[in-house]
C-alpha cells in the first residue's frame, strides 16, 4: 500500500485517483516503511512519504490542506468536526476514527470542507490494510508517542480488489466506457447500463429516455443473469454505492407537456403492480404506442468518451451523452434537431450547482428552443460522495484469440465425425460463459456468433474477436453485408443493427430496428429469429413469460406460461421501413424460426400447456396456433374477457405440419436449417436439420406438400452432443456447425455450452431411412442405400412395425400418447431400384381413421438388410399424416 499525493478534505484526505490503494502507478519515493507481520511472516508493507504534499493546484474544486501525516500527529488527539447534521462535535483521532473516516468520509467533516472524498469499502481497502495504515501513522508520531516499526497481527484473509480477476461475473471497467444490457432493479429491463472509467456508472432507460440511476464503485455483477435460466434483478458491482436512485435524472416532456413514460410497454423490472394494471385495463397496445409518438434509436459507442443515446420525441431528433467526472460532476450534452421547443424536467434532489449552456433553466425546467443552435449542455454536481475506484492491475486486451479444435465423441452415422471448437476468454483473460445461440456466415467466410450473455463474436482465419459486447440473450442474427461488419440481431428487448463504422473490428453503432412490443424482464421473454424474407422483412417470434404472479401474467388456465401483454406469444415482422406488423398468435415457446427450401416460413414450438408435444408449423398470416394466453394482446382484451376463452378458439388452431415425438427424439427443439450443401453433407439435400436442447440430439426433417397441406417425417441423425442443440449453420465446405447451450434446462450432453462441427467424409453413405412419405396406398419408406438382393418382401414384412397415436392439446402441461394402436401392414412392396419400400396399410382405405396421427415406423435388425454399414441396428422414423395423396 502506498501513500502518494493528497490533500485534506473533511475528516480525511481526498486521495486523488484513489491514491490510497495497492500497487499505485508512479508513487512518490517512500522515505519510511513499516512491516506488518503475522505469525512470523510478513503480511504486507506500508510505504509513504513523510512530507506534506498538497493536491494539484489546478483542481480548484478541492481545497488544499494538511496531509494525512499532519492530520494524525499522535494516536489520541482531539479534533472538532461537523457531523452529518452539521453539528459541531469533538472526536478522538484514534484507530476507530481512521476506520470511520475511510469507510464513511461524509459522516464527519472538518468545517469548511465539502463532502467529496470517496469512501473506501472493505472490498477495496481491507480492515488489515487500514490497520497497517494506522500503525504507519502511529510510527510517524513524535518520539514517546509513536508506535513500533514492526507490528504482529493475524491475517483475516479478506478479499480485496485483486480478487475481481478471479470472478468472471464481475464486469470490469478499464480505460474506456462500456455499455451493457441486463435486467437490473430500479429501471426497465430495456435499460442500457454504462460503466465509466472514472468509477461512476449509470443506467439509461428508454422507458423515459433518461438516466435512472447513478452509482459508483463496482459496475455490475452478473452471476444472477448467468445462473440457471437467469434470475432477473442482477446486482450492481462489488462495493457499489447508489448515489442517485431510480427517479429520472433529466426527464423529457412531450409536445403536450407530459413526462415521457412508456411504462405500458416496458415497466420497471419486478413491478408486477404496474404490469397487472396495464394487463387488466383492456387497451389497444399499438394505438397507445402510436400515441406516444416517440422512438428509441439506439446508441453509439466512442473509444474516448461515453456513449451517445439517440431518440425521437415528436418531431425532434435528439442525441444525448452523459459523462461523470471522478469528482461526481455530471455533464449532459444534447445534440438536437429541434422542430419545436424541447423541455426537460431535472430531478430535485441529490444535485447542486446546476448550470446550463444553451436554452433556459428555470425552476427545474430546462427549455431548448427550436432553431439553429443544436448543442446544449447541462452540468450538475452530485451531492453524495462516491466510492473510490479500485485500480486494475491488468490491462484490457481485445486482441484476436486463437481458436483451438479438438476431436469430439458423438454418436453419428458411419462416415461422419465431430470436432469441438474452443470458446474465447473475456478481455481480462477470464473464462467466458460462451453459449452460441445465433450463427450466420458472411459471403467472405466470416462466421458471426451471437451468445446469451457473452456478446457477439466473429471468427476469421481461425481467430475469435469480440464484435459487440453487452447484448442481452441474442437468439438469432442475420448478416447484411459481405464481411460481417453490419449485422441485425434478435436480443430480448429488441431487434438491433450492429455496425462497425470506422473499420476497427468493433461495432460502434447499436441501432434499434424494432422494439414495438412489450418487454417486462421476465427470464422467459425471449425474442427468437431471425428470418429475412424476399421482401427484406425481418420475421421474429416472442416467447410467453413464466411468472408466478397470477395478476401480472395471463396463463389462460395453464400452470406456467403466460402473457404480460405486448404481443407475447406472437410472430411478428418489421419492414425495411421500420414498420412493426403482427403475423400470427397462439405461440408458446417458439424457439425455432426458419424457412423451407422454397422459402415457406416455418416456426418450431416447444411442448407444454396447449401443446401436447413439440411441433413444426407453417407460419401463416392471421393464424392462431393454439395457446390462448397470447390473445390477451388483442385490442380491448383483458384476462377476464370472455371473447378469448380457449373454448371459443380451440377449433381455429392451426394443425402442425410435423409432430416431434416427445421424449423420444425431442423435448425442446431449436432452430431449423435447410441442407443447401448440394451433396457436400451427404444424401440429405433439401431436408431440415433440427437440434433439441434437452435431448442433445440432431434430427432430420423431410417435408411433403399434399394438396397445399404440409406434413412430414422426422429421422434421428445424431446423439450425444456436448450440450443442448439450439442453432445449426451449414458452412461453405458443407460441414454443419452446431451452437449449443444447456444452462437452465438440463441437456443430456452435460456441458453448459458447446460449439461443435460435424463433417462427412464425402464417400461413405450409411444405410438409413431417408424419409417417410404418404402415398395413396400407404407409406413410402425411402432409403439412403439399396437393400441387399437377397432381402425379400416377405422377410421385410417380418421386420417392419408400424404404430400410431395422437397428442392431446389442453391446458395440461404436455400430453401422453393417446389412442395408441398397432397398425397392421398388409404387405411390403420393394421398388425396382431397391431404394424404397411401400407399406400397404389397411386403414389407408379409411382416411378418417388414419389422419391427424403420428406414425412410428421401425425396421428391426436393419443391419441384415444392407451391404453398407447401417446408421443404427434398428432403424426408425416418424411420419405426421395430415393428408393422403389421391
Amino acid at each position: 500500500m502506498i501513500l502518494t499525493r493528497f490533500a485534506h478534505c473533511g475528516s480525511m484526505p481526498q486521495m486523488k485517483k484513489a491514491a490510497l490503494s495497492l500497487a499505485m502507478v508512479a508513487p512518490l519515493v517512500a522515505v519510511e516503511q513499516v512491516n506488518l507481520v503475522t505469525e512470523g511472516k510478513e503480511l504486507f508493507h506500508v510505504m509513504g512519504c513523510a512530507e506534506c504534499h498538497a493536491i494539484d493546484a489546478a483542481d480548484s474544486s478541492i481545497k488544499s490542506g494538511p496531509s494525512l501525516y499532519h492530520r494524525f500527529p499522535h494516536p489520541a488527539g482531539q479534533r472538532p468536526v461537523l457531523d452529518a447534521t452539521h453539528r459541531r462535535i469533538e472526536v478522538t483521532t484514534d484507530e476507530a476514527y481512521l476506520f470511520s473516516s475511510l469507510r464513511q468520509p461524509a459522516a464527519q467533516l472538518a468545517e469548511g470542507y465539502p463532502a467529496i472524498m470517496p469512501a473506501f469499502p472493505k472490498e477495496l481497502l481491507s480492515d488489515d490494510q487500514v490497520r497497517a495504515l494506522w500503525h504507519y501513522l502511529r510510527h510517524q508520531a513524535d518520539a514517546g508517542k509513536n508506535g513500533p516499526a514492526v507490528v504482529m497481527g493475524k491475517s483475516t484473509k479478506e478479499k480485496t480488489h485483486d480478487s475481481l480477476f478471479d470472478d468472471p461475473d464481475e464486469v470490469l471497467v478499464g480505460q474506456r466506457a462500456i455499455a451493457l444490457r441486463a435486467p437490473v432493479l430500479g429501471a426497465s429491463a430495456r435499460a442500457v447500463h454504462v460503466g465509466l472509467p472514472t468509477g461512476y456508472h449509470f443506467s439509461f432507460d428508454p422507458r423515459h429516455f433518461s438516466v435512472r440511476r447513478v452509482w459508483s464503485g463496482g459496475f455490475l455483477h452478473l452471476k444472477k443473469e448467468r445462473t440457471g435460466r437467469s434470475i432477473p434483478g442482477s446486482d450492481l458491482g462489488r462495493a457499489a454505492k447508489v448515489l442517485l436512485d431510480a427517479e429520472p435524472l433529466l426527464l423529457p416532456l412531450n409536445g403536450r407537456g407530459e413526462p415521457v413514460d412508456l411504462e405500458f410497454k416496458q415497466p420497471d423490472l419486478g413491478d408486477n403492480a404496474a404490469i397487472a394494471r396495464h394487463l387488466w385495463k383492456g387497451g389497444d397496445f399499438l394505438k397507445e404506442w402510436a400515441a406516444a409518438d416517440v422512438a428509441f434509436r439506439g446508441y453509439d459507442l466512442h473509444p474516448d468518451g461515453p456513449p451517445t443515446f439517440r431518440f425521437r420525441i415528436g418531431p425532434n431528433e435528439l442525441a444525448q451523452s452523459i459523462d461523470i467526472s471522478s469528482s461526481g460532476l455530471i455533464t449532459v450534452t444534447i445534440e438536437a434537431r429541434l422542430a419545436q421547443n424541447q423541455r426537460w424536467m431535472l430531478r430535485e434532489d441529490g444535485l447542486r450547482d446546476v448550470a446550463v449552456e444553451g436554452g433556459v433553466f428555470d425552476k427545474g425546467i430546462w427549455t431548448l428552443p427550436a432553431g439553429k443552435q443544436n448543442r446544449f449542455v447541462l452540468r450538475a454536481q452530485i451531492i453524495e460522495p462516491g466510492i473510490a475506484r479500485a485500480p486494475l492491475t491488468k490491462q484490457e486486451n481485445r486482441a484476436p484469440q486463437e481458436r483451438r479444435i479438438e476431436p469430439s465423441e458423438v454418436t453419428l452415422p458411419p462416415g461422419y465425425r465431430a470436432e469441438q471448437w474452443s470458446a474465447p476468454h473475456d478481455f481480462w483473460g477470464r473464462p467466458l460463459l460462451f453459449e452460441p445461440t445465433a450463427i450466420d456466415r458472411a459471403a467472405d467466410g466470416t462466421l458471426v456468433v451471437g451468445t446469451r450473455s457473452a456478446g457477439i463474436w466473429r471468427l476469421r482465419n481461425g481467430t475469435w474477436q469480440c464484435f459487440a459486447e453487452g447484448t442481452y440473450e441474442c437468439l438469432g442474427l442475420h448478416i447484411e453485408d459481405d464481411r460481417g461488419d453490419k449485422i441485425v440481431i434478435a436480443q430480448k428487448p429488441e431487434l438491433t443493427r450492429l455496425t462497425d463504422l470506422d473499420g476497427d473490428g468493433f461495432a460502434d453503432r447499436y441501432e434499434t430496428v424494432c422494439d414495438a412490443f412489450g418487454f417486462h424482464g421476465d427470464y422467459h421473454e425471449y425474442t427468437h429469429g431471425l428470418v429475412r424474407d424476399e421482401q427484406g422483412n425481418y420475421l421474429f417470434t416472442l416467447n410467453l413469460c413464466h411468472s408466478d404472479d397470477p395478476r401480472a401474467s395471463y396463463k389462460a388456465g395453464g400452470n406456467f406460461m403466460g402473457s404480460m401483454g405486448g404481443y407475447r406469444g406472437w410472430a411478428c415482422r418489421v419492414t425495411p421501413q421500420g414498420q412493426f406488423q403482427l403475423i400470427a398468435s397462439g405461440l408458446r415457446s417458439p424457439a425455432g424460426l426458419g424457412q423451407w427450401s422454397d422459402g415457406t416460413p416455418l416456426v418450431v414450438d416447444n411442448q407444454g400447456e396447449y401443446f401436447g408435444s413439440s411441433k413444426i408449423f407453417v407460419l401463416k398470416e392471421n393464424a392462431f396456433y393454439g395457446h390462448p394466453a397470447s390473445l390477451v394482446s388483442l385490442p380491448n382484451m383483458k384476462p377476464s374477457s370472455s371473447a378469448i376463452r380457449y373454448e371459443l378458439w380451440k377449433d381455429r388452431a392451426e394443425r402442425c405440419a410435423v409432430w416431434l415425438p416427445h421424449n423420444r427424439y425431442a423435448n425442446s427443439p431449436g432452430h431449423p436449417v435447410v441442407d443447401r450443401s448440394a451433396g457436400k453433407f451427404g444424401p440429405y439435400a433439401g431436408q431440415l436439420f433440427l437440434g433439441d436442447q434437452t435431448q442433445s440430439t440432431l434430427m432430420r426433417v423431410d417435408l411433403q406438400k399434399v394438396d397445399q397441406i404440409m406434413q412430414g417425417s422426422v429421422m434421428l441423425f445424431g446423439r450425444g452432443f456436448s450440450s443442448g442443440l439450439m442453432r445449426p449453420c451449414f458452412l461453405a465446405d458443407g460441414s454443419l456447425l452446431l451452437g449449443q447451450t444447456g444452462r437452465g434446462w438440463s441437456a443430456q450432453g452435460g456441458k453448459p455450452a458447446a460449439l461443435q462441427r460435424v463433417f462427412w467424409d464425402g464417400k461413405t453413405i450409411a444405410a438409413d431411412i431417408l424419409h417417410l412419405r404418404a402415398e395413396a396406398r400407404g407409406i413410402r419408406v425411402s432409403l439412403t442405400s439399396p437393400l441387399k438382393k437377397e432381402v425379400t418382401a416377405e422377410k421385410l414384412l417380418e421386420k417392419c412395425r408400424l404404430a400410431s397415436w395422437t397428442y392431446l392439446d389442453s391446458s395440461n402441461y404436455g400430453s401422453p400418447e393417446h389412442e395408441t394402436r398397432e397398425n397392421p401392414i398388409a404387405r411390403v412392396e420393394i421398388a425396382a431400384d431397391r431404394r424404397s419400400l411401400l407399406l400397404h396399410c389397411e386403414d389407408f382405405s379409411q382416411p378418417a381413421a388414419c389422419l391427424d396421427r403420428l406414425y412410428h415406423f421401425r425396421l428391426l435388425e436393419a443391419v441384415d438388410c444392407f451391404e453398407q454399414p447401417c446408421a443404427r441396428h434398428d432403424m426408425d422414423a416418424y411420419l405426421t399424416l395430415r393428408a393422403i395423396p389421391k
